[in-house]
């Protein structure tokens, strides 16, 4: 199935690329939201798009630690807060900027190996939860201006690529009210609905065997046989 930008709606940012899976499920659970605080941000990606991803969330968590580093400058964690800035900027992509404020996934193109960038998400990985760590001690958030959104995602996990269920079509990240997008994919009996704070995880996997027969039919067309 071929990747291509998602379906201009409301209920969409405009830099979402879906395939035919995807786009029917977003299709079909639009009419739910109409109305509400939540928007998709991101949907089908490809195997490049999700090592892609890892950059993304590396440039990320690293503009949000330089906030955080001068916040804190006086503070017991500017050290601790450093040294996780200096260990991100030693294992660098080529080039080392430019996927935080990219509006196409997948560009620009790293020319680093997927060894390397394993390597990359290991240490980024590791770097969250030791930000995470450290926000919760400082609690210096509202000082450092950064809208608290934007530290959640600097938190929030990034998966391996292999393992990302992004590329299977049938994952959406949704961003808004949390609470509220957490309730209606349960009301649709999604497979797996994860909160990670800057944004909900959503996943309407077919064969999951929760699913009922009416929620079955909203996302797939068609009613199960009991």
């Amino acid at each position: 199935m071929e990747a291509r930008h998602a379906k201009k709606m409301h209920f969409v940012d405009h830099k979402v690329w879906v395939n035919d899976l995807t786009q029917s499920i977003i299709l079909r659970i639009a009419p739910h939201f109409e109305g509400k605080r939540a928007r998709v941000i991101s949907g089908y990606l490809t195997e490049e798009q999700l090592y892609w991803k890892v950059n993304y969330h590396w440039e990320y968590l690293l503009h949000v630690l330089d906030g955080y580093c001068e916040a804190c400058s006086k503070t017991q964690a500017a050290s601790s807060l450093n040294s996780i800035r200096n260990e991100l900027k030693a294992n660098a992509p080529d080039p080392s900027h430019g996927y935080r404020t990219s509006s196409t996934p997948g560009h620009p193109r790293d020319r680093s190996s997927h060894d390397d960038i394993l390597c990359r998400h290991a240490l980024v990985s590791h770097a969250k939860r030791e930000f995470k760590r450290l926000v919760d001690a400082t609690k210096a958030s509202k000082e450092t201006g950064i809208p608290e959104k934007h530290i959640l995602l600097a938190q929030a996990p990034v998966a391996q690529p292999a393992k990302g269920r992004h590329s299977t079509g049938y994952a959406l990240d949704i961003e808004g009210d949390n609470l509220m997008i957490k309730r209606i994919c349960h009301k649709l009996n999604a497979s797996l609905v994860f909160d990670e704070g800057s944004h909900v995880h959503v996943e309407f996997a077919p064969k999951h065997r929760k699913i009922s027969n009416v929620s079955h039919a909203i996302l797939f067309g068609a009613k199960r046989s009991n």
